[in-house]
């Protein structure tokens, strides 16, 4: 953690008429920074003064975005569209990849820094402006200025932002009234048909996007800056953590362990793991609602239910795929599996990969790449060949180094999201040689994060496909084939007859037509109960065998007894006597024993 050293520009805002830009130039550097660049106009904000003392309307309007790391806002006080009187700004919103909820939220509180300097150095108390933004729970967060502040609340995103905000409010300069508009409305109407709101919130949003290119503005750094008004803050990576701070503080401690499993679980080494794609894969995980992601990341770490991993755990008696029925069914099988429709199904869904892949520009040398080496890892034919591959000598030598760099990662990690880096340095490589058709094709995503996308659903497509023709596709077709296995289960039973103990009723106690008739839940509860009998009734055995032992200890051998015949009659007949007499005690515990085990006879209280 670091601390701020105590600041106060109270000095700034009630140092008497100071003029409006002295008191700009006089803010703290870090203030500064979350203001951005100030266009000032000729008249130093005169007729926006004069607005607001004749009781006119004025608009502090602001806007935000980020993009691949990066955030700009954009501000401007104006009195109406295009007004030449305004005061206006953008610049970069720091941090670790900002997200467009911080950029929306510093816009606001550099309108409200910068229209407080403006009011008090005119000498308006409590001057009332319209503030306009395009994000309504950016507008519900500032609101809350007004509540008294809870420890929990040091945990909220982008809270060195509210907390500069709230004491800028305590200063009682303005009054905003926080109003929503809604954003882009050029992409729907013409600008003729669009409100005077909307025409302010547009020209911020040009605003701000100007930013990311405009000299002077700067670009988007790691904020290490802790202010006043949040007393401390928490680093990671020498960089203020603003967003998730429980979770980040939770993924830091738990990151070691993550990163030894995946490179025990997948087999990587330090130096294969900083080559895999993780940005795209995350930014991929976190578009998904948390069921399917859930589902994703178990599809990923190969921690489906498949029949080796369900027969590993003794939940069912065989490994083998329930589609070929011919080999081990193991997360690999499931992309391997010869069973008819299951190979009919993969090539269909491959060919869909593959339209899918060129829908969004994907270099054709790495289209021609994958379809090679994912056909041969599925164990399929093979149709193309690498003589077909062309374009500049830097593409086909990127190309080489990032198949050798996949086949390192494993092209079975390629489906689960575990995707080289190189690809990317391929597909830029691709658009800089074919800008034709790069521009054919819109990009509202990067490239690696769709490709990620599209490779993933593939590898959920060919287990959903393994489910839906084991358990069915609809509720009832799961019911009825959970209804045959169980009956099958229960007349296999049957036909086994186990002998049990006689505290057990008899597996016959009730007749086979009568126990198919009851619900399937009873028929699965009444399975496990005599598996359980079973098991029971075999430790029972084994412990009275321990106990009085076998009867090959009462017999004796002929040699011994030949022996004993020629010792003479005296000792034949102490033989025979002690024979006898252990013989008799071998059939009384007999006896004993088969009187406590069950008899072919119908039982009572059978809960089945």
């Amino acid at each position: 953690m670091r601390r701020f050293a105590d600041t106060d520009v109270a000095d700034i805002v009630d140092d008497g008429f100071v003029c409006f830009e002295n008191r700009l130039r006089a803010l703290p550097p870090e203030l500064k920074r979350l203001v951005g660049r100030v266009e000032i106009p000729t008249d130093v904000g005169q007729a926006l003064v004069d607005a607001l003392r004749n009781g006119e309307q004025l608009f502090g309007v602001s806007d935000g975005s980020a993009s691949n790391g990066a955030a700009t806002h954009g501000w401007k006080l104006a009195r109406r569209p295009k007004d030449p009187a305004s005061i206006q700004g953008s610049g970069p919103v720091d941090g670790c990849n900002p997200t467009p909820f911080r950029a929306e939220m510093q816009g606001q509180l550099a309108v409200l820094i910068v229209s407080s300097l403006l009011v008090a150095s005119r000498g308006i108390p409590k001057a009332r402006i319209i503030s306009l933004c395009d994000n309504k729970a950016t507008l519900r967060r500032m609101a809350e200025h007004s509540k008294s502040l809870r420890v929990r609340d040091q945990l909220d995103s982008e809270v060195d932002l509210f907390l500069i905000y709230r004491t800028w409010m305590r200063k009682n300069h303005v009054q905003p009234v926080g109003c929503w508009v809604k954003g882009h409305q050029d992409r729907d109407k013409p600008l003729h048909e669009i409100a005077a709101d909307g025409l302010l919130n547009i020209e911020v949003d040009k605003l701000a996007t100007r930013a990311y290119d405009c000299k002077g503005t700067g670009c988007t750094e790691l904020l290490d800056t802790v202010f006043t008004e949040e007393v401390y803050g928490v680093m990671i990576d020498g960089a203020k953590v603003t967003s998730k701070l429980k979770q980040c503080v939770i993924d830091r401690c738990g990151e070691d362990a993550l990163r030894q499993y995946l490179l025990h679980k997948h087999k990587l080494s330090k130096g294969k793991m900083d080559g895999v794609n993780w940005a795209a894969l995350a930014c991929y995980l976190r578009s998904l609602s948390p069921p399917r992601r859930a589902t994703q990341v178990k599809l990923q770490r190969n921690w489906i239910p498949t029949n080796s991993f369900l027969f590993h755990q003794q939940r069912i008696q065989c490994a083998k795929c329930p589609l070929c029925q011919t080999a081990e069914e193991t997360a690999a099988h499931v992309h391997q599996c010869k069973a008819p429709v299951a190979k009919d199904f993969r090539h269909e869904r491959f060919a869909q990969l593959v339209r899918e892949l060129r829908g969004i520009n994907t270099a054709p040398e790495i289209i021609q790449c994958w379809e090679i080496q994912l056909n041969s890892v599925s164990g399929d034919d093979v149709s193309a060949g690498v003589d077909g591959v062309c374009g500049p000598s830097d593409l086909r030598r990127l190309l080489g180094e990032a198949r050798r760099h996949q086949s390192l990662l494993s092209w079975e990690g390629l489906v689960q999201g575990r995707m080289s880096v190189l690809w990317s340095r391929v597909q830029e490589c691709h658009e800089r040689w074919r800008r034709q058709e790069t521009a054919s094709h819109s990009r509202r995503r990067p490239w690696d994060v769709q490709v990620i996308r599209l490779l993933c659903e593939y590898n959920s497509a060919l287990w959903n496909f393994r489910n839906d023709e084991v358990h069915g596709r609809t509720l009832q077709e799961e019911r009825d084939r959970i209804r045959a296995t169980v009956e099958a289960k229960v007349r296999n039973l049957y036909d086994r007859y186990p002998v049990l103990l006689a505290r057990y009723p008899s597996v016959y106690s009730v007749p086979l037509e009568v126990r198919l008739q009851k619900p399937t839940l009873t028929l699965q509860m009444w399975l496990k109960q005599v598996l359980r009998q079973e098991h029971l009734t075999d430790i029972a055995r084994q412990k009275a065998m321990m106990q009085k032992g076998s009867i090959e200890r009462f017999l004796r051998p002929r040699e011994a007894i030949q022996g004993g015949r020629a010792a003479g009659p005296f000792l034949r007949l102490e033989q025979q006597r002690a024979a006898g007499l252990a013989i008799s005690r071998w059939c009384r515990w007999c006896l004993r024993y088969w009187s406590n085990v069950e008899k072919p006879r119908m039982g009572i209280g059978d809960p089945g």
